[in-house]
């Protein structure tokens, strides 16, 4: 038994932060049926913007979302399917949706509205700026309402001559925010069972980026400013190139302990007793950190990639090389522990595709489950509940 096997999820959502939540959901065993309108959601015609196909039959973008649902049509401009969405509601447990307080109202299906109806449901909303204040009402991508108005497009930009914010990341926000709020609708079914009472549920993706963010931004109260120059990190935590190319990063929490593996390992034994290199306390002084990453920055480039990986590793050094995006797919580390899947279409395309990275002991991992065509399930699942 999943833990919320017997648990049904109707998801009235598009793009991908609330589709996200109802993966999460249905990996845990719950029964989720996605509610599309006619066209289908955009998330279905995404694919071509990152190179992929959209095909009925291979769609991966949309499947790593959607996988393992059930999928209705219904009108929402329509007010006779949007009282069968209602009368939905009074018949499952969680109702997951991103639209906007005014759209929902108008569909007749804001908490508010319904809340006395369907007293029995957690009702999981998921907006861009959060319920209250002058953006309540605005709609924002992860785009705009985490990573432009979080700070992090602007102040993670490199700070030289030409430079500027760095290409927005595409569906990380999304995916943390989903998660946290399926994180939250469970919290909110094990408090139904104490109450009896449903509830709702809100999560943003700016309170998302708020919270994401606590740690860089807590001390820009304290002086602490954004973005940081390379040269005002430490010798042992800026990525170094080596002679093949390869980037490796070190996080070291003991400098002064640390200092002479890490020179070991990249054989620059002569830099251990640097006075102005050797301690913590030495590499506070601006000029000195300065010259020590860019000492450091010559002595790498004479230096092999597995070699230094190799000496860190056996001197106990928390390192790694770089990696690029697409090498998560050939990953061993995130196939052995499932935090992939193995797919293949009936094109013969071979992929991976990602898995939701909360795992529970009791059942393991879970098997592929494709994502539903548009409709698919739209006559069983509102005959099962009596609405036809």
């Amino acid at each position: 038994m999943k833990p919320l096997e017997g648990i049904t999820v109707v998801e009235l959502a598009t793009h991908f932060a609330a589709p996200a939540c109802g993966r999460v959901l249905s990996e845990q065993g719950a029964r989720v049926i996605k509610v599309e309108n006619p066209k289908g959601e955009p998330c279905r015609k995404f694919g071509p913007v990152l190179g992929n196909p959209c095909k009925p039959d291979e769609n991966p973008i949309f499947e790593v979302f959607n996988g393992g649902k059930e999928d209705i049509v219904l009108n929402m401009r329509e007010p006779q399917d949007q009282e069968k969405l209602r009368f939905l509601l009074e018949k499952v447990d969680v109702f997951i949706t991103n639209n906007r307080p005014g759209v929902l109202k108008s569909m007749g299906v804001d908490y508010d509205s319904i809340k006395d109806r369907c007293p029995q449901l957690i009702y999981g909303l998921l907006s861009a700026y959060g319920e209250k204040g002058d953006k309540a009402n605005d709609s924002g991508f992860d785009s705009i309402a985490f990573w432009a108005n979080s700070g992090f497009l602007q102040d993670m930009s490199v700070p030289v001559e030409g430079g500027y914010p760095v290409y927005i990341p595409m569906g990380i926000a999304d995916s943390c925010c989903g998660t946290i709020l399926a994180g939250a609708i469970g919290t909110a079914l094990y408090n139904k069972t104490k109450t009896g009472r449903g509830d709702c549920v809100c999560v943003s993706l700016y309170g998302t980026a708020v919270w994401a963010m606590a740690m860089m931004s807590t001390g820009t109260q304290y002086g602490y400013q954004w973005p940081r120059d390379r040269y005002q990190g430490s010798p042992m935590g800026v990525p170094l190139k080596t002679k093949d190319g390869k980037w490796m990063l070190c996080v070291v929490e003991n400098y002064d302990r640390d200092w002479a593996k890490f020179c070991k390992a990249w054989n620059c034994e002569d830099l251990i007793d640097n006075p102005r290199f050797n301690s913590r306390q030495a590499t506070l002084d601006p000029q000195n950190r300065k010259d020590a990453v860019l000492e450091m920055e010559k002595r790498a480039l004479l230096c092999d990639s597995k070699e230094v990986d190799k000496a860190l590793t056996e001197a106990n050094v928390v390192h790694t090389i770089l990696s690029h995006i697409k090498d998560l797919h050939s990953s061993k580390q995130a196939l052995d522990n499932h935090f992939l899947y193995e797919h293949t279409y009936p094109s013969g395309k071979k992929v991976t595709l990602a898995n939701p990275c909360v795992q529970f002991r009791s059942f393991g991992h879970n098997d592929f489950e494709a994502a539903p065509e548009l409709g698919a399930d739209t006559e069983r699942v509102l005959k099962e509940f009596g609405i036809l």
